[in-house]
């Protein structure tokens, strides 16, 4: 991409994401060199090698059931990881054409007082979710290491040196291993640590560009549709010959072709990840109900904050996707209805026919999907929350029964 095309616009919208994405080897527009192949395996393998330690954890004999819950909280996380960067992996081509087709889009509008200001409204909502990602999940990790931290140096500096051994000192990770953690020496431990953070990092930042990215390609998209829905509902206003009126036309119905395409390549690119997202949300939400009931019959409310937390994280990443379908679904509804209210009467015989055509297209709404199983929306959030009260119903029945 041509440092020409690349203006404050467009770097308003896409700058964080291209700096993460660049890094991760899957930034749409970037060469795919030997480079950029070796970025994307390398983030592939430091979370794929994330799940020997939970699993390890998790077949451990000695742990209890919350112990047990948050490493499957952290494999889920970490799959979901890695799905994402396969995601975006595999569709670099599709993403490709709707990252040109939004810089074309604001290379266009700088005249156009109108449409950028519907533009910027758009970005500026993709804006303040992605600094609000980026913001608390930097946050979230930065206290997290420093507990972990904290714990380890209490051990070194608040415990008898004589006891400081492989045998006796339980050393604290990243990401939980509690055979491994009894079983390493100062010095390994010190290893271990640093290659976690590595992969914590990678982690991290990789569930957060992720949906980040989703989100501002989509917000981006609706803006067009919102802008394509102003200019049929005003383009028969004045009063212009049968020629013009075609053409203007035409060019209406290409765009909307052209935004069809965009809407393809999201639907095609995120349909599979957001139904194992949100299968997985679901399930997750469960067990985290479960396990903070748990925790109140226990008056152990550290653990409920924690779990509080992790719920808060989750309806976030559920947000991002039912709001963002939503959204594209609403105003991408609303074509049909502006051409309706254009001023149709005025315009000549075969162009009112060809209007017809126009609202019978137009009639099918943009709706992303869950594996082409139900649309993703406001209605979908709300039967994920009823999913999940049931689920914790019959959880805490069958605990307090035993």
């Amino acid at each position: 991409m041509s440092t020409e095309r690349w203006n404050d616009d467009i770097a308003y919208v896409f700058f964080i994401d291209r700096i993460f994405l660049r890094i991760h080897g899957v930034w749409p527009l970037q060469t795919q060199t030997l480079f950029t192949r070796i970025r994307w395996g390398f983030c592939l393998m430091a979370l794929i090698m994330i799940i020997p330690y939970l699993m390890l954890d998790l077949t451990s004999s000695n742990q209890n059931a919350n112990i047990n819950l948050e490493a499957i909280l952290l494999v889920v996380s970490v799959m979901l990881a890695i799905m994402k960067h396969l995601c975006i992996g595999l569709s670099q081509k599709k993403l490709n054409i709707n990252i040109n087709g939004a810089i074309d889009d604001w290379l266009s509008v700088k005249d156009d007082k109108e449409t950028r200001k519907i533009m910027k409204e758009y970005a500026y909502k993709a804006r303040v979710l992605t600094l609000m990602l980026l913001y608390s999940i930097a946050g979230c990790f930065s206290a997290y290491v420093l507990v972990v931290l904290f714990k380890n140096l209490k051990q070194i500096f608040f415990t008898d040196s004589n006891l400081l051994d492989a045998n006796t000192t339980n050393w604290i990770l990243l990401f939980p291993c509690d055979p491994l953690s009894k079983s390493i020496t100062g010095s390994q431990y010190v290893i271990i640590l640093a290659i976690q953070l590595v992969q914590a990092v990678i982690g991290c930042s990789v569930l957060f560009i992720k949906s980040s990215f989703f989100f501002n390609v989509t917000m981006h998209l609706a803006g067009q549709v919102e802008v394509l829905k102003n200019k049929f509902q005003t383009f028969a206003n004045k009063p212009n010959t049968e020629a013009n009126y075609r053409k203007k036309f035409i060019g209406l119905i290409n765009r909307h072709s052209k935004l069809m395409e965009f809407y393809q390549n999201l639907e095609d690119s995120f349909n599979f990840f957001i139904l194992i997202e949100l299968v997985i949300v679901t399930i997750m939400l469960a067990f985290i109900g479960l396990r903070i009931i748990w925790c109140l019959m226990e008056n152990n409310y550290i653990e409920v904050a924690k779990n509080a937390l992790d719920v808060i994280i989750y309806l976030i990443q559920l947000m991002i996707y039912t709001y963002a379908g939503d959204l594209l679904q609403r105003e991408s509804e609303g074509i049909f209805y502006a051409i309706y209210a254009t001023s149709w009467f005025t315009l000549p015989l075969t162009l009112m026919k060809d209007m017809h055509f126009a609202m019978m297209k137009s009639s099918i709404p943009f709706r992303f999907t869950g594996g082409k199983f139900f649309y993703v929306n406001r209605a979908t959030m709300m039967f994920i929350f009823k999913a999940t009260y049931s689920y914790i119903s019959v959880l805490r029945v069958a605990l307090l029964t035993k």
